[in-house]
């Protein structure tokens, strides 16, 4: 289900809009997720949603350069009822930086604007991206004990 709403819901909607974006020189956004380049801990399915979304999108990126222009957006925790989990819930806003919906959304405008192939938002994300691309293990660690320390007992039944 999940899948199918995180990918097949984008990819079928692009496939039957492409013939118009060439027309209009129109644009494609995909609202991916920082999870597609680095994965969540007890969100497997959704990670790998994202990531299928990543790869498709570079591919048809080229495939339709330079007709239609791709930007992929990267958010990473933002602050909505929704994405707002117990932890933070529990242990107050400090535990992690979320960025308010607004400058999110401000963020993906003036990047879709520009041109940009790729927004991550908020900026501090891209350096994740960079430490896992160069230094795995690190962004692995943080996560491991994260995981251990502070979502797994909130998995454990009693």
């Amino acid at each position: 289900m999940l899948k199918d709403t995180n990918f097949w819901g984008s990819t079928n909607i692009t496939y039957y809009a492409i013939p118009h974006l060439r027309k209009s020189k129109g644009k494609i956004v995909v609202i991916a997720s920082a999870a597609a380049k680095i994965a969540i801990p007890v969100a497997t399915i959704y990670s790998a949603s994202k990531a299928a979304l990543l790869g498709f999108y570079e591919a048809l990126r080229i495939e339709l350069n330079p007709d239609i222009k791709v930007t992929i957006v990267f958010p990473g925790l933002i602050s909505t009822d929704m994405t707002t989990p117990e932890i933070i819930k529990r242990h107050g806003s400090d535990f992690m930086v979320s960025e308010p919906v607004s400058r999110c959304a401000k963020a993906i405008f003036q990047g879709v604007c520009r041109g940009e192939e790729y927004v991550e938002t908020p900026s501090w994300i891209k350096w994740f991206f960079l430490v896992k691309s160069v230094c795995p293990e690190v962004i692995n660690s943080i996560f491991n004990y994260s995981f251990l320390h502070f979502i797994k007992p909130y998995f454990k039944r009693e």
